[in-house]
């Protein structure tokens, strides 16, 4: 046992020190630079656009906006990526149309890539095996590259659900995946449990949809 330790530590180190790797280093940290401000500035103007919708229609649009830069490359080379949260699960969708889309255009955001791999995926209704439910799309975000006013489209994965579609995935992370206190593959019916607690909040979201729409046609009368 502890030589095959021994053996995964040395054929680690080997890859880490590898000229390969090591020349994308640099790289790495040069684009994670550009990742983090690109969050930062994706959350300010997500915060901006809510003030715009409170100022309109009363109350906030987004119930949370986080984001974060991810350790490692993916496939498409995303780097950011942000998540935000709406009060009702019928105000996702047509927040990304009509404020978050046009308000993030208007600023010179990339916001129609729609070819794969970046193509919308849309997982609010059904969800996926695992009871997740969400709504993916990407955008470019304008990163200031140098002091002259040069800048680069930052590529960043949002995702956007309802308040409790929200809390389905943070209590999901901290059950199933969490490092060290996460779920024990000798459980079989965690995964099952978690898509039933998912089925129920799905309904949750839809009455509470319906009960919105009664009080506002009786404020309307």
């Amino acid at each position: 046992m502890g030589d095959q330790k021994a053996l995964t530590l040395e054929s680690f180190e080997e890859f880490r020190t590898h000229p390969w790797v090591q020349n994308l280093v640099p790289i790495y940290k040069r684009d994670a630079i550009l990742a983090k401000y690109a969050v930062a500035r994706l959350i300010s103007d997500l915060g901006s656009i809510s003030t715009e919708y409170a100022d309109k229609n009363g109350y906030a649009v987004f119930i949370s906006i986080e984001g974060r830069v991810k350790r490692i490359y993916r496939g498409i080379k995303d780097l950011s990526g942000v998540r935000f949260s709406c009060p009702y699960l019928d105000e996702v969708r047509t927040t990304i149309e009509q404020w978050v889309r046009p308000g993030l255009h208007r600023l010179g955001y990339g916001t129609s890539l729609q070819a794969a791999p970046l193509r919308d995926k849309d997982f609010l209704d059904a969800g996926n095996e695992h009871g997740y439910r969400s709504y993916h799309f990407y955008l470019r975000v304008p990163t200031d590259v140098d002091i002259y006013g040069n800048s680069k489209l930052c590529l960043c994965e949002v995702q956007a659900r309802s308040e409790l579609q929200h809390i389905w995935a943070v209590k999901s992370h901290d059950l199933l995946y969490k490092p060290g206190t996460g779920w024990q593959y000798s459980d079989t019916h965690v995964q099952e449990d978690m898509r039933q607690v998912s089925n129920s909040l799905r309904a949750a979201d839809q009455h509470l949809v319906s009960i919105r729409d009664r009080i506002r046609r009786v404020g309307d009368t």
